[in-house]
């Protein structure tokens, strides 16, 4: 693939890294409260988080493992791990947010169907 593409992906790869970060550690009081109407609409985000997450890493990092198992694992093992590093940052680096394993749950969820998504399209589209 040419050099213009992979860094496209990995800017909207690590832009999206970004996002996440900033959203999951900024202060609560400093997030403006928005009303879904859905309970617990906060794992509905963690879950799009995630799911966008591993698509866009997924996409970069597929130009350098060859093998679609390693990179699947690849890609579900740092989703998750970032997942749960954020996590902990926000026990111990903010005073209005704490670590929640039902985020965790969530962002593994949607770090899952980011990538069944995937496959789902490698497997109808790109035979």
């Amino acid at each position: 693939m040419e050099l213009k593409k992979t860094n496209k992906y990995l800017a909207l790869a690590l832009f999206w890294t970004a996002v996440v970060t900033v959203a999951c550690l900024a202060s609560i009081s400093d997030v403006p409260d928005v009303d879904l109407g859905v309970e617990n609409a906060d794992k509905l985000v963690h879950f799009t988080f995630y799911a966008v997450f591993a698509v866009l890493w997924f996409s970069y990092l597929k130009m350098y493992v060859t093998n679609h198992k390693k990179l699947y694992i690849l890609v579900f093992s740092l989703s998750v791990s970032f997942g749960i590093i954020i996590e902990i940052c926000q026990s111990l680096f903010t005073e209005t947010r704490q670590a929640d394993v039902v985020d965790a749950v969530a962002n593994t969820l949607g770090t899952l169907l980011g990538l069944l998504l995937l496959k789902f399209y490698n497997n109808r589209f790109k035979k």
